[in-house]
């Protein structure tokens, strides 16, 4: 019996001393991401496949947005920017306003806040994977005839798991974000 109090503490010890030096195994896990096909800026076929393997940031926007949607474009200029070195590191823009934002009209909206970039993908398409995308799998808003949005920033780890949503309001939130991705990027999940 002492043999297996003795070897009981010793496996908590490694436990709990794995999730110390991993501070990605404490972030909560929201559901995957299953695969899409979009439309890029370009005009070209986005497949999420170019996603495995990478943390990405998301974020839900459309061209002709009064307010929210510059500055939300221009914090995740801020964030690629400070993530540019590292090539484990994705950022996604989805349209919620796949009518209206042609790749042309998202192309010219990304150039004004930097984008696109190798490591930043500005995404159009069917409204039908947009509304699934942004409703029932990153629960961030409801596109069908309202194109009401989250203003967060959602963090995907690298095997297509969503870890954390960002408010791009509170600086702390943004700040946060960046410890998450880097310790994702360093986690080996």
């Amino acid at each position: 019996m002492k043999r297996a109090g003795t070897a009981f503490f010793a496996l908590l010890l490694i436990v709990l001393t794995a999730a110390c030096s991993d501070p990605a195994s404490k972030l909560p896990r929201y559901g995957a991401v299953p695969h899409f096909t979009l439309t890029d800026s370009y005009g070209q076929a986005f497949d999420s496949n170019v996603l495995k393997g990478k943390v990405w940031v998301v974020d839900f926007i459309y061209t002709n947005c009064p307010g929210p949607c510059p500055r939300m474009t221009s914090q995740m200029h801020k964030v690629e920017q400070k993530m540019a070195k590292n090539d484990n590191v994705r950022f996604v823009s989805f349209s919620v306003d796949p009518a209206r934002d042609t790749p042309p009209v998202l192309n010219d909206f990304a150039q004004r806040f930097g984008g696109p970039t190798p490591h930043w993908y500005f995404l159009t398409g069917a409204p039908a994977t947009l509304h699934k995308l942004a409703r029932n799998v990153f629960m961030v808003g409801d596109l069908v005839g309202v194109m009401d949005h989250s203003t967060k920033f959602v963090v995907v780890d690298k095997t297509g798991q969503i870890r954390g949503f960002y408010s791009t309001f509170d600086p702390q939130g943004i700040s946060s974000l960046l410890d998450d991705v880097n310790a994702l990027c360093r986690s080996r999940s």
